[in-house]
This record gives structure tokens, C-alpha cells and sequence, in this order.
């Protein structure tokens, strides 16, 4: 059995770091108060798997003086990659900073939120994982600096054979839905079922599908739910250390 998971909702509670982050990100280059609720409301809403795009839209949302619902509903419409947001901001003559400068931005706000995190998978529940299974890892879209952080503060890298970061991936449209990270995963280690993936977003579950469809595997989605997932259908769903052990039993 081989078990992999993304870090960011299933491993490590990120709500006051990089969910932080991107309401620090939005008001220093737009100069003007975000109301961190909303900011999170449009990054699920459109299911931007990366905290650096999801900053992004909220300078777009911010910087648009629309309503929420409003801005919703135009955003819409150009809210299929971080391409098409540049575009939205050209169409409401929006002045974006550049992405790296948003980056380097992002990134210094998250080293002062870090510590704030939780863990939401005990390392009880890992130990149990690792013994049971052949290989287990991770497929995140963190940076690697970020990861090695929370890692260490944790004491995590104990649980996990191999790990894919976002320094893993060559270009953005790479990046979680595309099936590339699972790819690169099993380059690295030997495909053997059962395979289970644990992820909490739309763009985890697709990568899996992607995956399944573009090379004849078979891996398995399981859902860690929250108040934000309820939505996305998938055969397995968790929401507890208990129930992530009885499926993988």
C-alpha cells in the first residue's frame, strides 16, 4: 500500500499562516482593508489551489471596489488560470505587482504567521500509516522553505519517504490539477496498489483523476472534509484520524 498526502488542510491547519498571509499580501499592494472572510470565500469559491494566486484575486477583488457577489460574478469569467487574471485586470485597469515582488512579499509574511500553525493529523495516526504501509510521501503546492519549516518545527520528515514541492514543478500550469506532480511522484517510487491520495480541494482530487486517466492507474481520492469541501463528491470522505485509518485498513 502506498499513502501520500497534500499538507495544507490535511496535515497542517494553515488557517492563520497562509490564509494570514494572503490578507497581509492583499493589503500591502492595494493600500486598502480586505476582510479576511471574503478573501477566503473567493479562493474556494474558485478553487485556487495556490495562496500566491489566491493573493492575487484579492488584489483583483479589492482593487475593483465591486461587491463581493459582484466581483464574483465578473471574476468568473477569467478565473480559469493566474493567465486570465492578469487579463481581468487589464479589462477593470487594475496595476498588478510582479509576481515575484507579490511572492518575496507573501513569503515574509508567512515566516511571521508560521508558527501559528496546527497539526490536524496526529503524529500518532502517522506513526500508525507509516508501519502499515509500503511507501508514504507528499505532494504539496508549498515552496520547499516553506515545508522544511513546518517540517522540522513538527518533526515530521520521519513519516515520509519521498516528498514533491512546488520547487518540484517546472511551470505554473504544472501545478496541482495537472497530473504532473503524481507523475513525478512515481518516477521516484514504484507504483503498487492500493494507492491512496489524501487531499482537501477540487484541484487534488482532479490531479488524481488526471492521473488515473492519463496513465491507467488506479489511485484512490479520500477527501479530508471541511467547512469549505462539503461540496466535492468522491467516494471516500474523512474527517477524523479514525476514519482515515478504518479506510486505510
Amino acid at each position: 500500500m502506498i499513502v501520500i498526502f497534500d499538507v495544507d488542510g490535511v496535515l497542517i491547519d494553515v488557517s492563520k499562516s497562509y490564509h494570514y498571509s494572503i490578507k497581509d499580501t492583499v493589503e500591502y499592494f492595494t493600500g486598502k482593508e480586505a476582510n479576511l472572510d471574503e478573501l477566503r470565500d473567493i479562493k474556494f469559491t474558485f478553487k485556487i489551489n495556490n495562496d500566491w494566486d489566491a493573493s492575487i484575486a484579492g488584489i483583483l477583488y479589492v482593487s475593483s471596489g465591486l461587491i463581493l457577489e459582484d466581483f464574483k460574478d465578473e471574476f468568473s469569467k477569467f478565473s480559469s488560470s493566474l493567465d486570465d487574471f492578469y487579463k481581468f485586470a487589464i479589462v477593470y485597469g487594475i496595476k498588478l505587482p510582479d509576481y515575484e515582488e507579490l511572492v518575496e512579499y507573501f513569503e515574509e509574511r508567512y515566516k511571521i504567521h508560521r508558527t501559528k500553525e496546527e497539526l490536524i493529523i496526529s503524529k500518532e495516526t502517522l506513526e500508525k500509516i507509516k508501519n502499515k504501509a509500503d511507501k508514504t510521501g507528499v505532494i504539496t503546492g508549498r515552496p520547499f522553505d516553506d515545508l522544511d519549516f513546518s517540517f522540522k518545527y513538527f518533526d515530521l520528515y520521519k513519516y515520509f519517504n519521498l516528498i514533491i514541492t512546488e520547487d518540484d514543478i517546472p511551470q505554473p500550469n504544472l501545478r496541482k490539477p495537472s497530473a504532473y506532480p503524481m507523475k513525478l511522484f512515481f518516477e521516484k517510487v514504484s507504483y503498487k496498489e492500493p494507492v491512496f491520495y489524501i487531499g482537501d480541494t477540487s484541484a487534488d482530487k482532479e490531479m488524481v483523476e488526471n492521473f488515473n486517466e492519463e496513465t491507467g492507474k488506479n489511485v484512490n481520492f479520500i477527501l479530508f472534509e471541511n467547512q469549505h469541501n462539503k461540496d466535492i463528491k468522491t467516494k471516500y470522505k474523512v474527517s477524523s484520524d479514525k476514519e482515515l485509518l478504518e479506510i486505510l485498513k
